[in-house]
């Protein structure tokens, strides 16, 4: 059972990295055809909108439902304390992208004992099973 949890949460990863992919495809069109704003002269102005508009799409799934579509998809959800939710979705979005750069250390940590990614274990969130048995 532990190694199919496991499992479903590498793949809502995944699945949550194709869905990103498709997502900066939207926003990169919008912003270099719509707004002129060019990648290559404004690198990092294009970059940071990518970043804030991923953030937009976690911040609002999570505090809406718990759930992105990928976690929708692999029937997880995110819970969250109701006292300062906002907050602790931002705090998670932050964190995740640590994480991101720290792969290791906060995505192997599921291997290694621990039933949750680790910026869950720093802010308290749990990821339950929601599959109907």
């Amino acid at each position: 059972m532990r190694t199919y949890y496991i499992l479903r949460l590498y793949g809502c990863f995944f699945y949550e990295l194709l869905i990103q992919i498709a997502l900066w495809f939207l926003i990169s069109f919008i912003t270099i055809y719509i707004f002129d704003i060019n990648s290559t002269d404004q690198r990092y102005l294009f970059q940071f909108i990518l970043w804030l508009t991923s953030g937009a799409y976690f911040i609002i799934s999570w505090y809406y439902g718990g759930q992105t579509l990928a976690m929708k998809a692999w029937k997880i959800k995110l819970e969250l304390s109701q006292k300062n939710k906002l907050f602790f979705c931002i705090l998670r979005y932050f964190l995740v992208c640590i994480g991101l750069i720290f792969f290791f250390i906060f995505y192997m940590n599921i291997l290694f004992g621990a039933k949750q990614y680790f910026h869950d274990l720093i802010i308290g969130s749990k990821i339950r099973d929601v599959q109907i048995s």
